[in-house]
């Protein structure tokens, strides 16, 4: 059964043998995680798409039952992006499916195909999930441009000014990674833009990409002077302005993935000491600007090293892993969820009001109460204390202290216990 969770891959052509590389080799790449669905005819590809949406589709323009690329037309009229991978056909038939709405055309001659293909799936699959901030004082561009940013399958947010981005930048829950901006605004320029950007967001953080339609060909170098990542030179066309956003959509994720593998706690997945603050100072200051409440909470496994001398290490392991599992199944996907070393994890939460916070959290140490860890011959159980400092924002650093403190009075009053101190 599919996962309903995941995205649908769909692969159609007629060979089994292509079918089958191709589904491999998705298969083997760590960075898509998604249902695989197989077709080898027209009737088949409408009969899949009856049941299920897809997010994207590779597939052979001939096929038994649809010799004329009809394949194509049908999942384009289901808004599936398409790659399309052939064996080779004459050049009045490209120019005819090139001038479809695809994503790609791929030959099978191509001795890199394969791999190109997966390349392009994956970042179709990202960009579902990337959203582009696009600034632009004309309303008419802006959905000029909008239509061409999301063809490519990015959500896209709009700035009609320069201080209207930096705010939407500011305020936005959403992870931003692309900012498109027009060189020419009223008030504060595309170029002041990217100068003052820059002062918050590295370019490994935030990638700027500049448009204008300026002769001057000093505005492109006075742009990357200033900051930007690439530049743009109006008219542009789809397949330019396609390309430079998914090369740079793709510079962002490298550079994210590199630090995420460094911030990461090696044992439990979780992020670490040092991602927790670098992250969590960030989240203090939006909620003190947006004066919502905020909580850091401590959790420590009560006689941890009792588990540690009876079942030895390997077992230890396994109980820091529990944690992650419990806890991810709790919390909501914004909180910040950390390992700060041994057995002691710290979570930091914005915008949750005091009964929710504590029914959460006593529903966690309830989870742990009744749960049972079976390994190999070994079955064992564990309780925590959980230490919270709720309220206004002061420093991350008095945050923590305080939840120590309050973890310290739960250890000290029986383990197994939930207490939260209040700070405005």
């Amino acid at each position: 059964m599919p996962n309903p969770h995941l995205k649908n891959i769909l692969v159609v052509d007629d060979s089994k043998y292509v079918r089958t590389i191709i589904k491999n080799a998705i298969t083997r790449c760590n960075e898509i995680d998604a249902n695989l669905f197989m077709a080898e005819s027209y009737e088949q590809t409408q009969e899949l798409i009856a049941k299920h949406h897809f997010h994207i589709a590779v597939l052979d323009v001939t096929l038994p039952d649809a010799p004329n690329g009809e394949v194509i037309d049908l999942l384009i009229s289901h808004d599936v992006p398409v790659v399309v991978l052939t064996g080779g056909i004459n050049k009045a038939s490209k120019n005819v499916i090139l001038e479809k709405d695809i994503v790609e055309y791929i030959t099978k001659s191509n001795p890199q195909s394969i791999s190109y293909i997966v390349a392009v799936v994956k970042r179709v699959l990202k960009n579902y999930d990337a959203y582009i901030l696009l600034v632009d004082d004309s309303k008419s561009m802006r959905m000029t441009t909008r239509l061409h940013l999301e063809r490519l399958h990015v959500n896209v947010l709009e700035a009609s000014s320069a201080e209207e981005a930096i705010e939407i930048l500011q305020e936005s829950e959403k992870y931003i990674p692309l900012v498109l901006t027009d060189h020419e605004m009223p008030g504060m320029s595309g170029m002041e833009l990217t100068l003052q950007l820059r002062q918050t967001y590295s370019k490994d953080r935030l990638s700027i990409i500049a448009i204008s339609g300026s002769e001057n060909s000093k505005v492109a170098t006075d742009f990357i002077r200033h900051g930007a990542n690439d530049f743009i030179k109006k008219p542009f066309t789809n397949e330019e302005l396609a390309v430079r956003i998914n090369v740079n959509l793709e510079l962002i994720d490298l550079f994210r993935q590199s630090k995420e593998t460094a911030s990461k706690d090696f044992l439990t997945g979780l992020f670490n000491r040092r991602f927790f603050f670098e992250s969590g100072i960030p989240i203090l200051d939006k909620a003190k600007r947006k004066k919502v409440p905020v909580a850091v909470a401590m959790l420590d496994i009560d006689f941890f090293k009792r588990i540690n001398d009876t079942f030895g290490h390997d077992v230890g392991d396994i109980a820091i892993k529990e944690v992650k599992t419990i806890l991810e199944k709790y919390l909501r996907g914004s909180d910040l969820i950390a390992r700060f070393g041994g057995e002691e994890f710290c979570i930091l939460m914005e915008n949750i009001s005091v009964q929710d916070l504590q029914n959460k959290f006593e529903s966690i140490r309830k989870a742990f109460e009744n749960n049972t860890i079976t390994h190999d011959l070994i079955s064992f159980s564990y309780t925590v204390s959980i230490g919270i400092c709720y309220g206004s924002s002061t420093s991350l650093e008095s945050m923590i202290n305080f939840s120590d403190k309050a973890l310290y009075e739960a250890k000290g009053t029986g383990r197994n216990k939930l207490v939260i101190h209040t700070h405005n």
